[in-house]
C-alpha cells in the first residue's frame, strides 16, 4: 500500500482559465508521456497550481502529548496560507489592500521570476492509496507546470521580493 499519494490533474468541467494557459500547454506540448488521452481533457483547468510538503509534516498536538506528523492537505494548505498571509501584508503595507484572487499573479510571477518556485522535476502521481500498480494512470513531474506540483514550491523570499517590485513600480506609475 501506497502510504501517500498526490492528486492533481484537469477539471472534468472547469475550461481552462487564460491566465494558466502558456504554463499548462508548455506541459502538454513538452513530449512528457501522458495518460491515454480518454482520461483527462487538456483543454481544462489543470491543478494544482502550487505544491507545499505533504507528507511527514510535523506538528505539535497538545492531545497526543507533543510531536506526531500529518499529511495531505492539510499540511500542505495552510504552509501556502502563511505564504499568502505574507504576501498580502506586503500589499496592505505598501497599497493599503490585499491582493486579491492570486492565482494569475501566480502564473505572471512563474514567468517572469521562476526561481520564486522551487520546481519539482522528479515524481508522479499514479499510485492511488491503494498502493501502485502498472495498470494506475497518473502524471509525471515535469520542468515548469505539471499536474502533480504545479508550478512548484514556493520560495517565500523571493515571492516576497517580486510582489514588493510589482507594488513599488505600480506606486511609481500612479504617483
Amino acid at each position: 500500500m501506497a502510504g501517500f499519494t498526490s492528486g492533481g490533474g484537469f477539471s472534468t468541467y472547469t475550461p481552462m482559465p487564460s491566465y494558466q494557459a502558456d504554463a499548462v500547454n508548455a506541459y502538454l506540448n513538452s513530449g512528457v508521456a501522458l495518460p491515454p488521452s480518454s482520461y483527462f481533457n487538456g483543454t481544462h483547468r489543470g491543478y494544482p497550481d502550487v505544491a507545499a510538503m505533504g507528507n511527514g509534516y510535523a506538528v505539535y498536538v497538545n492531545t497526543y502529548g507533543g510531536w506526531t506528523t500529518v499529511g495531505g492537505t492539510s499540511a500542505s494548505s495552510p504552509t501556502f496560507a502563511a505564504v499568502a498571509g505574507f504576501l498580502n501584508a506586503a500589499s496592505q503595507k505598501a497599497a493599503g489592500k490585499p491582493l486579491g484572487f492570486l492565482n494569475p499573479l501566480l502564473y505572471k510571477m512563474y514567468a517572469e521570476s521562476p526561481e520564486a518556485f522551487t520546481d519539482v522535476t522528479v515524481g508522479d502521481n499514479k499510485c492511488t492509496e491503494s498502493g501502485c500498480f502498472s495498470t494506475c494512470q497518473g502524471y509525471l513531474c515535469a520542468k515548469g507546470w505539471d499536474p502533480v506540483t504545479g508550478l512548484g514550491t514556493p520560495v517565500t523570499d523571493k515571492m516576497l521580493s517580486y510582489v514588493e517590485s510589482l507594488l513599488a513600480a505600480k506606486a511609481s506609475v500612479t504617483v
